[in-house]
């Protein structure tokens, strides 16, 4: 059980802030200014299965990587946030993209190629590590998500999903401005099944919605929910 003071579960929200500088410098030795490039919101940087050429460096920014399934829904696997890596599935020679990649916000960009990523770690063992350790981090992160999606109830992954989208900022009041489908979405449910929850929860007094936010109102309870 968490702390009844602290009842945050493990966020899927990453970023590479311990990786991002030594990257950044490493590749400015080497190849120097990397070119920043401006996207919106919305901005698809890649597809699933297109040919992994390119790993991009967020400066700025919120970038959404997901699946669909066969059925054609959407499931977000990750949502990053600057600074961050992505599509660093590049390294392998002749590999593929296993995700779409979006943008959320509008953003800010650096392109790096492949060569030049692979010159790079060569060049500093240190930062080779560094950036497998980050990669692991993330990989742990989808596999929690895809545990979660096995073996835990939609009410327990939303109380999840609000409480950790509530902790990149934590604010006061604490209060998520996130669409049922976009919610839906970050647990791998259907926007239908997450709208009853919703109702629930605030049926049972765990929060309070208005037309453009959903308002945490008992954290120690949403926390016994996520965690239980």
């Amino acid at each position: 059980m968490p702390d009844a003071h602290d009842p945050l579960p493990p966020v899927d929200i990453i970023s590479d802030a311990d990786l991002f500088p030594q990257l950044m410098a490493a590749l400015r030795d080497m190849h120097g200014e990397i070119a920043a490039v401006q996207r919106p919101a919305g901005y698809i940087f890649y597809g699933l299965e297109d040919p992994g050429a390119e790993m991009y460096l967020l400066y700025r920014g919120r970038v959404r990587l997901y699946t669909i399934s066969p059925e054609g829904r959407a499931l977000t696997v990750l949502l990053l946030d600057a600074p961050a890596v992505f599509g660093e599935v590049t390294l392998a020679e002749g590999a593929h993209y296993d995700s779409y990649a979006v943008s959320v916000t509008p953003c800010t960009v650096g392109v790096v190629r492949r060569d030049a990523l692979r010159r790079a770690l060569q060049a500093q063992p240190s930062l080779a590590l560094r950036f497998m350790t980050v990669m692991s981090r993330r990989l742990r992160a989808i596999e929690r998500k895809l545990s979660d999606i096995a073996f835990k109830s939609v009410p327990q992954r939303l109380a999840a999903a609000l409480l950790g989208l509530w902790a990149e900022r934590r604010d006061m009041p604490p209060t998520v401005r996130s669409t049922h489908q976009q919610l839906a979405e970050l647990i791998g449910s259907h926007r239908e099944t997450v709208t009853k929850a919703i109702g629930d929860f605030r049926a049972a007094g765990l929060i309070r919605v208005d037309d453009d936010a959903i308002h945490l109102v008992d954290l120690v309870r949403l926390g016994d929910l996520a965690y239980s």
